[in-house]
């Protein structure tokens, strides 16, 4: 069961034992069944923290279980954290004793004990654990006027100390059992405790037939030791312990597959493409931080929390691997998420500082840099490639990017959020989402709906998730079935122009639209997959119902395969999107549907005018007539102050320029009057615009707007003129 993978509990027997610690049990258990005449042995079993020592506890005692059984074994289990201070820990050492032995031995030695320790316990601070011990009521605190009266009372009259340890000794070789005392967790009391424990057994140990198996971090007990008694360190634990063991500790091989199994359980195998980068970040990440049994289960007990939270949008071998530097190097983990711009592709955070690859080591290492720096730097490569531009001096392309992204690993900008924030980024599309999108992309209706209620789905940056949902398609085009191929494109097509939003366009220096998205997808789903005649027909069939602008668009896309513009050259990998008969019959279609729209004035409202003027002029046999149909319509329009109003709305553009100083790019409205004089009169236009800014036929929202144009013809100018 997977509760067991990550449960901190010792185990009980020799069939939980997964590390190998059962051999060296048996052996430990064996010697103490054998030793000859035991008078106060101090056994000792050291490990660190989390090494398995209360498991090895527990298998000893379970290999003792037999000679318990028979009477020639009595365990006395003594649990030192359940008490807390001086008093309690000393009160309790003994009443444990007492409760345990007394039941196997005479009179004399239910006397002498308690009397024992009460002498051992009269001094100083734990005065009133002596008094306990020695049956005296003890109501609060003792008042420092008692506290002499009460410690003569327990020195008064009785027998010394020597003759009372003298009775036990004696009770206890008179009889045949052997008391196996176990005082476990002994490094998980506070310094003052732990020294305690150890003075307790010095004052009653060389008891016949008394062993003791003391267990702790042998490293930690002697800093204790030494921080307490400089002049003896070691030397204090050595007057105590007659043999001590150090616990095996768990080979790697274990280890790892210990881990191995628990990542399967809970987050299943990886696919077999897969299975080399998993391994691969397995041994270079994982497995050496992976260095004893608590390891494990630190990882374990985290691994099933995250992974119901993110599991189905990451990358197993990526969230592994991050989860490990998490849980076991939180420090490393804490400086990857203060420092992600250098986790990703270069191309995705523009203007960012060069740093080299010592500097790189102390923002993610920390100064000084620990001993395995650079095995550090092997596994965080595995995990963020990108990292090897700094310390590989290895570059990834354009290809590596998009694969990233479609794998949905840490390192692509999409992604990385849900690695750090436990949540779906807002950049990113769950995989269960994408794969219903791939599956679905044969059902025009389905795809149609996802588009337009993406448009109203506005995100943190202003942009629709309508350009996440296409850059997703591309990324997945591959993915697509053949024959989902064309429905697809038709119903992307259909509804290119509702897509078209001015809150998807890039900004600054980026490049990018939903019409841009929707050609680089047509393309990623035709290129491969189809010979000419085929892309030509799915493409056809998908263009037949195209709105005006996308039509336009479009068909200019499929004329420029043909005819690269002047100057200009074809690219090398760029395949013809349509055969020369459907080019020509698509563009025969776009040109009759703006002569329609410019007859009954939707073209008018087309928020793509200037582009479709100049395309327009271009298009039919006999380009020199669309010219002059083009001119005629544009000066017609110039007739009325609302046609006015419309052209220079749809000529006011903005740009976005960077000084030299500053760090971002910033808005700036332009007018696009570059070659107006092609499709209309342009002194006229300006003429008309200047009228209709200060006449009262039109209202205010049709005024400003003519005069927003005209400032920025009149910046333009002005700019010429300081050139």
């Amino acid at each position: 069961m997977v509760e067991a993978a990550y449960n901190d509990k010792p185990i009980t027997g020799p069939e939980g034992d997964l590390y190998r610690l059962d051999p060296f049990a048996q052996a430990l258990a064996a010697s103490i069944r054998k030793m000859a005449a035991p008078e106060g042995t101090v056994l000792a079993l050291n490990g660190p923290w989390g090494s398995g020592k209360s498991s090895t506890v527990n298998l000893i005692k379970h290999h003792l279980k037999p000679a318990e059984d028979s009477g020639e074994i009595i365990i006395l289990n003594f649990r030192p954290w359940w008490f807390k201070g001086d008093d309690a820990l000393a009160l309790a050492f003994f009443r444990e004793l007492y409760a345990g032995m007394s039941p196997s031995l005479g009179e004399k030695f239910k006397k002498a004990l308690p009397q024992l320790g009460a002498r051992i316990l009269q001094s100083g601070s734990i005065v009133e654990a002596g008094l306990g011990l020695a049956g005296i009521p003890i109501l609060g605190r003792l008042a420092s006027s008692s506290m002499k009266a009460a410690a003569d009372y327990i020195g008064s009259g009785g027998d010394t100390v020597e003759k009372l340890h003298a009775q036990l000794s004696r009770a206890l070789k008179d009889q045949s059992k052997r008391f196996v005392i176990i005082i476990d967790d002994i490094d998980r009391l506070t310094p003052e405790e732990a020294l305690m424990i150890f003075r307790l057994v010095k004052s009653v140990g060389h008891l016949p037939n008394v062993i003791y198996l003391l267990v702790f971090d042998r490293a930690l007990a002697e800093k204790i030791a030494n921080d307490r008694f400089p002049s003896e360190g070691p030397q204090y634990l050595e007057k105590i312990i007659q043999a001590s063991f150090d616990l095996p500790l768990a080979q790697a091989s274990d280890l790892q597959r210990r881990v191995q199994e628990i990542i399967t359980q809970i987050c299943g195998q990886p696919a077999e493409e897969e299975i080399v980068r998993f391994m691969n970040v397995f041994y270079d990440v994982v497995a050496p931080e992976i260095r004893s049994p608590r390891d494990i289960v630190r990882l374990g007990n985290a691994l099933p929390v995250t992974w119901a939270a993110i599991g189905t949008d990451v990358d197993l071998s990526d969230f592994v691997g991050l989860e490990t530097i998490r849980v076991l190097r939180p420090e490393v983990y804490r400086r990857l998420r203060a420092n992600r711009d250098h986790l990703l592709p270069e191309s995705v955070m523009t203007g960012r500082e060069k740093i080299s690859p010592e500097q790189l080591d102390k923002q993610l290492f920390g100064d000084p840099l620990p001993a395995d720096s650079q095995r550090l730097r092997r596994a965080l490569m595995r995990i963020f490639p990108p990292l090897e531009r700094h310390w590989s001096n290895v570059h990834h392309g354009e290809s590596s990017r998009d694969a990233w992204d479609k794998d949905r690993r840490v390192c692509s900008a999409g992604h990385i959020d849900t690695y750090f924030r436990f949540t779906l980024g807002e950049d990113a599309m769950s995989a269960n989402e994408i794969d219903t999108l791939v599956k679905r992309a044969g059902d025009e209706a389905f795809i149609e709906q996802v588009m337009l209620s993406a448009i109203q789905s506005v995100r943190k940056d202003g942009t629709t998730k309508a350009a996440m949902v296409l850059d997703q398609l591309n990324t997945h085009a591959d993915e697509v079935k053949d024959a989902d191929v064309e429905p697809l494109l038709k119903s992307l097509f259909r509804i290119a122009d509702r897509t078209d939003v001015e809150a998807d366009k890039a900004r600054g220096f980026s490049t990018g639209s939903n019409p841009l998205r929707l050609h680089w997808l047509l393309r990623r789903l035709t290129k491969e997959r189809f010979d000419d005649e085929g892309r030509s027909r799915v493409l056809k069939a998908a263009a037949a119902e195209a709105p005006l602008g996308w039509l336009v668009n479009f068909s200019e896309s499929a004329y420029r395969d043909h005819h690269p513009r002047p100057g200009k050259s074809q690219a090398i990998d760029r395949v013809q999107l349509l055969t020369v008969s459907d080019m020509e019959e698509v563009r025969g279609w776009a040109l009759a549907k703006l002569r329609a729209a410019a007859s009954s004035g939707e073209l008018l409202k087309d928020r793509h005018l200037p582009s479709l003027l100049f395309r327009w002029r271009e298009m039919g046999d006999r380009p020199s007539d669309e010219k002059g149909a083009v001119t005629a319509w544009v000066n017609a329009q110039l007739d009325s102050d609302e046609g006015v109003v419309a052209l220079a709305r749809a000529f006011t553009g903005d740009s976005w320029v960077q000084e030299s100083d500053d760090v971002v790019a910033k808005r700036r409205v332009i007018a696009m009057i570059d070659g107006i004089e092609e499709i209309m009169d342009k002194s006229r236009f300006r003429r008309r615009v200047e009228e209709v800014v200060t006449s009262d036929r039109v209202d205010n929202d049709s005024r400003k707007a003519a005069g927003t144009f005209l400032e920025a013809w009149r910046s333009r100018e002005r700019g010429s003129d300081d050139e």
